[in-house]
């Protein structure tokens, strides 16, 4: 290991576009409902409940992983508040309001529209449940300059010790108060440590860690294969809490069987991103690059449309869950809103007259 930061040379980057592709499936998987990442609930007296709900466990990674990818990236950078709001927050912001709008009208056609109250209504909600990520990454953005401040000081045993008090304070202590109070009893609301709980500070901060703090010593396959055997077993933990809880509270509402799902989904994203990164450094070929690269540039893409896809492609999962089963027909619909999706807007990033303004702007 090594507290040096090193500085990745500008371009693209395989072991991100892998992460950026795997992510957007898992986000897909995560909107399936009841047809798949809920399956499970349905499921609770068959063999199948567990590696359902471990499968729903690790999907939950996807946005972690676009954070960490966030702060990889965006934190070596040096840029003034001048370039940081107009090349960025002005952008997502654009975006935001743009990709709202269709949301917005369909949802609400029946109710009245107006331009005063879809601004006031995305001011204080959102247009789309699954656009709560662009709030969150706008909201990153504006602290950039505190924190590639912060990272430039920061040693090894810095994120060592944020790393810990995020595993402590997000999933051990949730977990003990649960089992010794039933959850009537939390932590002082008053005691406030944004930095170890805020989910898109402490991942983009981790992803900054992993992408240029450990040095190549560290991408053995020991220290992966250790890293494994540490994720399987934060999601076990996070099933077998859920269980217990469902079990004694008797509800199986998607937000309490979610209580837990986060509680140590910081271990299996940070090995998923370390593996991959380590995997892809012995890479030496480029055909994977080129066609990666193309598909990694779409993601931000597929992400604003995925749900209109989703409604689109319905039948597919009604097709074949009669014939391959409800978990497996939403693997596949997944695939293949995924694949439409990247169809739609791997053009549109190049058709001459819009590929400029598409490519700014996803």
């Amino acid at each position: 290991m090594s507290d040096v930061i090193k500085r990745e040379a500008p371009g693209r980057l395989l072991h991100l576009d892998i992460l950026r592709v795997l992510a957007i499936f898992l986000v897909v998987f995560n909107h399936t409902g009841d047809r798949g990442y809920m399956l499970f609930v349905s499921e609770a007296d068959s063999f199948l409940y567990f590696p359902y709900m471990m499968a729903s466990v690790f999907c939950k990674i996807a946005v972690p992983i676009f954070f960490m990818i966030s702060g990889a990236l965006l934190l070596p950078r040096e840029e003034s508040l001048k370039q940081l709001f107009a090349k960025r927050v002005l952008r997502m912001a654009v975006v935001l309001i743009l990709v709202s709008v269709p949301y917005y009208v369909w949802l609400h056609r029946s109710q009245g529209i107006g331009i005063g109250r879809f601004f006031t209504y995305i001011y204080g909600s959102s247009a789309s449940t699954s656009l709560w990520y662009l709030y969150s990454y706008i909201g990153l953005l504006l602290l950039l300059p505190f924190l590639r401040s912060m990272v430039r000081g920061m040693k090894q045993k810095d994120f060592i010790y944020l790393l810990i008090g995020h595993v402590v304070l997000v999933g051990v202590l949730p977990c003990l108060e649960y089992c010794l109070w039933g959850g009537s009893v939390t932590l002082n609301e008053a005691f406030s440590s944004v930095i170890f709980v805020s989910q898109n500070v402490f991942f983009a901060l981790m992803g900054y860690y992993l992408e240029h703090v450990p040095d190549e010593k560290c991408c053995r396959k020991k220290t992966v294969a250790a890293a494994i055997l540490f994720s399987i077993a934060a999601m076990v933990i996070t099933c077998l809490m859920t269980y217990v809880q469902s079990v004694k509270t008797g509800v199986c509402s998607t937000a309490q069987q979610e209580v837990f799902f986060n509680s140590f989904i910081c271990i299996p994203a940070m090995t998923v991103y370390f593996a991959v990164k380590s995997l892809c450094s012995s890479y030496r070929g480029q055909g994977a690059e080129k066609v990666m690269s193309v598909l990694g540039a779409a993601v931000f893409g597929v992400y604003l449309i995925e749900k209109i896809i989703r409604t689109l492609t319905d039948g597919v999962y009604t097709l074949l869950s009669p014939i391959i089963g409800s978990f497996a027909a939403s693997l596949v619909w997944c695939l293949v809103v995924c694949c439409v999706g990247f169809a739609i807007i791997i053009p549109l990033k190049h058709i001459p007259g819009v590929k400029k303004l598409v490519n700014r702007l996803i």
